[in-house]
């Protein structure tokens, strides 16, 4: 192994995923540009259809092995392959020669929107894929790859008899991107992002992903292999977040405090989902919300209540709006009207952390659509246990270093960003 060379800053933008930050990779032989959304919730390299044709790379690998991933809400599946896949340029160029990927061969546009695709960032154990060598020689196919994909599903049943099919095939464990940079010595195991934002900043609803990613309020950086001597990115001292599990980022929640009023304890995660979840938290820039497990979101609600007896019918008018993918007219929020949240998690002392999370923050204005305002507190979600997922709006307007080198599962460092 070589050394791990000096860290990489690659721009980022909310342009094309909308409700999360992407990053310019290159695939393939002919070295395919592909904006990928940065999810630290996920640890799978997957590409959709579109920019990249696997058919036209002559560095493919095909594989037997095969993935289907579960988000929050939904799910893909597709083969896992192989191929050359490099970051920025130059002499500031990382590139793998036989990093793993999965291609999507199911509908995801829910997912990603204008992305092509996503690059987890948590740990090898959310990168599983299973060896369908098996049920493919059954069928008569070799040699027994996954490539070219072999399966139509094409609804809902026939999803579901896939992942039964896939479950009961040998599991196999994919290091995931980032990792395997890390494990070449092409990177130190430590990545930063600088965030502005959660939702897409939108002044003109006809306006291109290329004049979105121009906007200032868009943009943000990924330091890729490095952190803390970027200070150019941050200023003020680091708060260093204890991460108890490499399952995600997981971190113990204490309280969640609105205004000046008296803390609000989060629950502990309930006995029977710690050996699946972890901890009662979870640090992911692929949520564009900020997720309270129920009983929390609804004392938080109640503080809002009492701070302003007004503000839960805009969460309930919000509510309405939404299900259509619309929010409220920037005019009826005014976000001097409503209190600031405080996060209070555990830190690496064993003291807390505290997060101030702005009401701006989790009221954007012109957010997805112009003249529009999102709402991005969201209660427990269906299937879910009582876990808190913390995402963007918690991390807006600071400098967050994942760094995976201290002890056995690391710590997240935020400070204010410039």
């Amino acid at each position: 192994m070589t050394a791990s060379r000096p860290s990489l800053q690659l721009a980022t933008t909310l342009a094309y995923a909308k409700g999360g930050y992407s990053t310019a990779l290159s695939l393939g032989s002919g070295e395919c540009p592909l904006n990928v959304l940065l999810d630290t919730g996920s640890s799978t390299l997957a590409v959709t259809p579109g920019r990249y044709a696997p058919q036209q790379d002559s560095r493919l690998k095909a594989t037997a092995l095969a993935q289907q991933v579960t988000y929050g809400k939904g799910a893909w599946a597709g083969p896992v392959l192989q191929t050359q896949v490099g970051f920025g340029q130059g002499e500031h160029a990382r590139r793998i020669d036989d990093a793993a990927f999965a291609f999507v061969e199911t509908d995801s546009r829910s997912f990603f929107r204008d992305a092509d695709g996503i690059l987890g960032l948590a740990y090898r154990h959310l990168n599983p894929a299973h060896d369908m060598s098996t049920p493919l020689r059954r069928q008569g196919r070799e040699p027994a790859l996954t490539w070219p994909w072999p399966y139509t599903l094409g609804d809902a049943a026939a999803q579901s008899a896939f992942k039964q099919e896939l479950l009961q095939q040998p599991r196999v464990t994919l290091p995931p991107l980032f990792q395997a940079l890390a494990q070449e010595g092409l990177v130190a195991d430590v990545f930063a992002l600088q965030i502005q934002r959660a939702v897409v900043h939108v002044l003109d609803d006809a306006a291109t992903a290329g004049s979105l990613a121009r906007d200032p309020l868009n943009q943000g950086v990924l330091v890729v292999g490095g952190g803390e001597e970027c200070q150019s990115l941050y200023h003020g001292a680091l708060q260093d977040i204890r991460i108890v599990h490499d399952l995600y980022y997981n971190a113990n929640l204490i309280s969640v405090q609105v205004g000046d009023q008296a803390p609000i304890a989060a629950a502990a995660l309930a006995p029977a989902d710690v050996a699946g979840y972890a901890s009662n938290a979870i640090i992911d820039t692929g949520s564009s919300f900020i997720v309270l497990e129920n009983a929390l979101y609804q004392a938080v609600v109640a503080g809002i209540a009492a701070h302003d007896a007004r503000l839960p019918g805009l969460i309930d008018a919000f509510r309405q709006r939404f299900q259509n993918e619309h929010g409220l007219a920037n005019a009826a929020i005014d976000v001097a009207d409503w209190p600031a949240l405080h996060f209070r998690l555990e830190s690496c002392s064993g003291g807390e952390v505290c997060l101030r999370c702005e009401p701006s923050h989790y009221w954007q204005r012109n957010a997805f659509r112009a003249g529009e305002s999102l709402f991005l507190l969201l209660p427990q979600l269906p299937q879910w246990p009582n876990q808190s997922i913390l995402g963007l709006p918690l991390l807006s307007g600071r400098y967050c270093i994942f760094d995976r080198r201290d002890h056995a599962t690391g710590r997240v460092r935020v400070a204010a960003a410039r």
